[in-house]
């Protein structure tokens, strides 16, 4: 018996001397997103962590490579060990990836946009995301790969003595088994939270996750039946907007402080007292997709953690057709594509629903926001005298200078003010793209305000989500579902009251107004809506309405199992 064991303990030490490149090599590449996940998120705080997942897994990789190297058909056993070696690469850069450009790893929101674009939109995408530094990280990390090719498959495990060897091989493997064990007992939460995963079985649980929301989409969009139920119906204004804009950061405001004056319209409403300014204000997520499953729905951050999906909450188009709305959906974004445009789900529900053009919102020839003006007037002009619309806007979403007419550029990149004059040529320029949008964004929602000025009509603006812009000179421009930074989260929130509804209702323009310095989340949205409208539902919470007394405003914000005012902010 102990020659057996002794036979076999000598094969296996050949197999891994012959297969030691391919051991290590398939290590290190799922490897280091462990190692930058856990640095990133708690620094060097939790080293012992990645020391015993480093210990499992290389233990881990090994057997699988032993495993491969027992199969005894060899045209066989090369493929397997080809295949695995061309998904980890792959997997890999994708990761290089997505850490260079959004600083996180790939997740469900990247999966979504990849599965839900089309090659022309895929130009754009690859146009606004994939800049120099992506290149040069992709370039390098594929280098090191191809010039590390032959070192790696060349080597055998020769640098020490064969009864070191021995004993080397023996305490690596009980270091594996003690490591997973303990890994097992005291470091749960890690594994649990998915901060130990490999690219493999990560980007395999996004795809999985992405897979079933695409699959959720289609079913809400095939169950047209409403199940709201009205406990109570006040609502006497006859004209409600909600205006949802579209990747539009606060801090980028000349209204709420930023130094270029590229909100002059929003300047002078507020000025007048015509505009209630909420001062602090985040979304619940950092891209379409998630934000609008709260934002519209009675989803929030605390049920969707508690498990429950957020197509199965009551969403606020329905609400608004049972409380007797006649509703529209009026949108200058395409009906899929790599944004993951779950609102055309939404649109579905309303009464009447039109696009400015379907599926073009990406590509070069897209329309501009103001082509929803006429739109806008026709529904009016057919709606039924009580009318809820959305207006849905491409607003500040990149690229930054597909979002106005020329005869709106009013900065350029020397028109910056400190530090922002400091940067890059590359930024200026992009910077002072977005500020235009966001003066031309100024016009399209403030002449919808004027739309409504003549009417008992009550008008909502608040963005989906924000957007990053090089602040702080970092090297980003966009938005990412996963890992967002504040400036992906806080958006402006405007409310405008004509002047007859706040002659009919001071009261509650009063309230309004007293809210606008409470910290708020918008996935709170449709219980502050409710309110003001003087509609209710089992679901309505009082505590979660901005403008009732009874708000919460010790509500912890938590975006992304983050604290937004511990953390973040």
């Amino acid at each position: 018996m102990k020659h057996k064991l002794l036979e076999l303990f000598a094969a296996t030490e050949r197999l891994i001397e012959t297969h030691i490149g391919w051991i290590v090599l398939l290590f290190l590449l799922n490897y280091f997103t462990i190692v930058w996940q856990n640095l990133t998120m708690y620094q060097t705080t939790e080293l012992p962590v990645l020391l015993l997942d480093g210990a499992f897994l290389l233990v881990g990789v090994g057997l699988y490579c032993l495993l491969l190297a027992c199969i005894p058909w060899r045209r066989v056993r090369q493929a397997l060990f080809g295949v695995t070696f061309v998904l980890s690469a792959a997997l890999a850069g994708l990761e290089v990836f997505a850490i260079t450009t959004y600083q996180t790893l790939v997740g469900a929101g990247i999966i979504t946009a990849i599965l839900q674009t089309n090659p022309r939109e895929a130009g754009e995408f690859l146009q606004m995301y994939f800049g120099w530094r992506s290149v040069l990280s992709l370039g390098t990390f594929f280098a090191l790969l191809v010039l590390g090719w032959g070192w790696f498959f060349r080597q055998r495990f020769a640098l020490f003595s064969r009864r070191v060897r021995n004993v080397l091989f023996l305490v690596i493997f009980l270091a594996g088994v003690v490591s997973g064990t303990v890994l097992l007992q005291y470091y749960m939460n890690f594994i649990l939270s998915g901060t130990l995963d490999i690219p493999p079985v990560r980007v395999g649980q996004a795809a999985y996750t992405a897979t079933e929301n695409i699959a959720a989409y289609e079913e809400l969009s095939s169950q047209m039946q409403s199940h709201v139920t009205i406990t109570e119906n006040a609502s006497d204004t006859p004209q409600v907007v909600f205006i949802l804009g579209e990747a539009t950061a606060r801090g980028r405001l000349h209204l709420y402080g930023y130094p270029l004056e590229n909100t002059p319209n929003f300047d002078e409403l507020a000025k007048n007292g015509d505009i209630a300014v909420f001062r602090d204000v985040i979304s619940p997520e950092g891209a379409t997709v998630a934000a609008l499953q709260k934002i519209l729905t009675f989803a929030d951050v605390e049920s969707m953690a508690a498990g429950q999906e957020w197509y199965e909450a009551n969403n606020l188009i329905d609400v608004m057709n049972a409380a007797g709305y006649q509703t529209h959906w009026l949108s200058n974004q395409e009906s899929s594509g790599i944004w993951g445009n779950v609102s055309v789900l939404f649109a579905n529900r309303a009464t009447t629903h039109a696009f400015t053009r379907m599926r073009e919102s990406h590509e070069e020839d897209a329309s501009l926001d103001e082509e929803l003006f006429p739109m806008i007037d026709d529904a009016m002009a057919n709606g039924s005298g009580k009318d809820f619309y959305v207006v849905h806007l491409m607003g500040c979403h990149g690229l930054y200078y597909f979002r106005y007419p020329y005869i709106f550029t009013k900065y350029l990149k020397d028109d910056l003010a400190a530090p922002e004059n400091t940067y890059s040529e590359d930024k200026r320029t992009e910077i002072a793209q977005y500020a235009d949008a966001v003066y031309y964004n100024d016009f399209v929602v403030s002449s919808i305000f004027g739309k409504f000025a003549d009417k008992d009509a009550l008008v909502i603006y608040l963005p989906d989500h924000g957007e990053a812009v090089y602040d702080n000179d970092g090297y980003m421009s966009g938005h990412v579902q996963e890992h967002p930074n504040r400036y992906m989260l806080e958006v402006p929130f405007l409310i405008y009251a004509s002047p007859a509804w706040r002659a009919k209702r001071p009261e509650k323009w009063q309230a309004i107004k007293v809210a606008t310095e409470r910290p708020y989340m918008t996935d709170d949205l449709i219980h502050t809506l409710l309110d003001v409208l003087d509609i209710r539902t089992p679901e309505y919470d009082p505590t979660r309405s901005v403008v009732n007394s009874a708000y919460n405003e010790k509500r912890p914000r938590i975006v992304q199992g983050r604290d937004y005012d511990r953390a973040m902010k």
